[in-house]
C-alpha cells in the first residue's frame, strides 16, 4: 500500500478514539497505548498494510517539535505562585532521584545486557527522562493531588533539558574515544550554555510574547483564531530559538510557558487549550509511528534479557531512587509510591535515540547498537503499556 494508507490508518484510529474516547477511557484504555498497538498492527511484523520506510530525519523532527510543545503547554497550566509551596519536591527528583536513577540503570545494563560500560550508559541516559505526554493525563485529573501533578509536570519538564547534556557527553566519549577528554574546559561550557541560554530565551519568549498577544488582543488586532494559533508559534520560537543561540530547546519552551504573560482569562485559554489539542495529536502521531517503525525493526531483537532490564528500569531503578530523595519530605508512603512509579518513558526516550544515531552516524558504527535500540524499544514499549493502565487504577485509589 502507499502512504497515503498510513494517513487512513492513523485518521481512522483517532476517529475511533474520539467517537468513544470516555468509554474507552472508562475501561483503562489510553490513546497512546491504542494508536501504539495500532502502528505496530499494520505494520510489517503482522498486517503489513503501512510502509515502515520513513526517513529518520523526518521522525526526529517530529519527535522534537511534539516534545517542545507539550512542554510549553504544561509549563503554561503551573501557576508560578505553585514553586513556592511545592518546589523542594520536583527538586528532590531532578537533584538526587534522576542523577541516581541514571546511576543505577547503568550499573545495572553491564551485567544483565553484557554491555561495555559506554553504550550502558548511553542506555541508562536515555531511559532516565520521564515522558511529559503520559503525564498528562495525571495533571489534569483533580482527583490526584495539586502537589503530586504539580511535581509530576515539573519533573517531567525538565528532566528532558538535564539528561540531553549527560547524553551528548557520553555520545562524544563514545565516538572520539579519550580525545574526548582533552579539552576540560569544553564541557563546563557547554553545559552552562545550555541551561543559561535556553533559560534566558524560554523566559523572554513566554513573557514577552504573551504580552504581545494580550496586547494584540486588547486592541483587537488579533482575531480568536489566531490567538490559539499563538501557542504553537511561543513554543517553536522558545525552542528554535534556544538551539539556535547554543542552548536548550527543550529547557526553553518549559519556562516559556511557566513564564508565559497574558493576564486575560480568555486569552490564556485560547492558548492552553489549542496547545494541549495539537500537543495531543502530535504527540500520538509519534506513539503510532513509534509502534510502526520502532517496534517493527526492534521486534527481532528482543530477548529475555532486555525484557528483564526493561521490567527493571520501569520499577527498581526509578522506584528506589525516587524514594531515596524523598526521604525526610515529610510526604505519606503512599504518596511517595505513586511518584516512585509513575516515571513513564516515552518521546523523550525515542527522540534521544534517533539523536544518538544520527550523532555517531551508521548503527553499524555503534558498539552493542542492537542491544542498546533494542531494550530502549522495549523499555518504552512496555511503560506505554504498563503506566497507560496504572493510570487508569491510581485515578480510582482512595486518597
Amino acid at each position: 500500500m502507499s502512504n497515503h494508507s498510513l494517513l487512513l490508518t492513523l485518521a481512522a484510529t483517532l476517529l475511533f478514539y474520539s467517537a468513544f474516547s470516555k468509554r474507552i477511557d472508562q475501561s483503562g484504555i489510553s490513546a497512546p497505548m491504542l494508536v501504539t498497538l495500532m502502528g505496530i498492527l499494520v505494520g510489517p511484523q503482522v498486517l503489513a498494510w503501512v510502509p515502515a520506510d520513513i526517513q529518520a530525519s523526518e521522525l526526529t523532527l517530529l519527535a522534537e517539535l511534539t516534545l517542545a510543545l507539550i512542554l510549553f503547554t504544561d509549563a503554561s497550566q503551573i501557576k508560578r505562585s505553585q514553586l513556592v509551596c511545592y518546589e523542594i519536591l520536583p527538586i528532590r527528583l531532578l537533584a538526587i532521584g534522576l542523577p541516581l536513577t541514571m546511576l543505577a540503570g547503568w550499573v545495572l545494563a553491564v551485567p544483565l545486557l553484557g554491555l561495555a560500560w559506554l553504550p550502558a550508559a548511553w542506555l541508562a541516559i536515555m531511559l532516565s527522562p520521564t515522558d511529559a505526554a503520559l503525564a498528562q493525563a495525571i495533571f489534569s485529573d483533580n482527583r490526584i493531588s495539586l502537589p503530586l501533578r504539580h511535581t509530576i509536570t515539573v519533573e517531567s519538564g525538565l528532566n528532558d533539558g538535564l539528561a540531553l547534556p549527560v547524553l551528548l557527553f557520553v555520545l562524544a566519549v563514545m565516538n572520539a574515544g579519550d580525545y574526548a577528554f582533552l579539552d576540560s574546559m569544553q564541557w563546563p561550557v557547554f553545559v552552562t550554555q545550555q541551561f543559561v541560554v535556553g533559560g534566558l530565551t524560554g523566559v523572554v519568549v513566554g513573557r514577552w510574547g504573551g504580552r504581545l498577544v494580550q496586547w494584540a488582543s486588547d486592541a483587537h488586532q488579533m482575531m480568536p483564531l489566531f490567538q490559539r494559533l499563538s501557542s504553537l508559534s511561543l513554543a517553536f520560537l522558545a525552542y528554535s530559538g534556544a538551539e539556535s543561540l547554543g542552548g536548550n530547546g527543550f529547557i526553553a519552551a518549559f519556562l516559556a510557558g511557566l513564564f508565559l504573560e497574558a493576564h486575560r482569562v480568555t486569552v490564556m485559554t485560547r492558548l492552553r487549550e489549542f496547545g494541549e489539542a495539537e500537543g495531543e495529536v502530535l504527540s500520538l502521531l509519534m506513539f503510532f509511528l513509534f509502534g510502526l517503525v520502532f517496534v517493527a525493526e526492534a521486534w527481532p531483537l528482543f530477548s529475555w534479557p532486555m525484557l528483564a532490564y526493561a521490567l527493571l528500569s520501569l520499577t527498581l531503578v526509578r522506584m528506589i531512587p525516587v524514594l531515596i530523595s524523598l526521604t525526610g519530605s515529610g510526604l505519606p508512603f503512599g504518596q511517595k509510591i505513586f511518584l516512585a512509579w509513575f516515571g513513564p518513558r516515552g518521546i523523550a526516550s525515542i527522540l534521544y535515540l534517533m539523536l544518538a544515531i544520527q550523532q555517531m552516524g551508521y548503527a553499524d558504527r555503534i558498539a552493542s547498537y542492537d542491544t542498546v535500540f533494542g531494550t530502549a524499544v522495549l523499555t518504552v514499549l512496555l511503560s506505554i503499556f504498563l503506566h497507560g493502565l496504572s493510570t487508569h487504577v491510581w485515578k480510582r485509589w482512595p486518597g
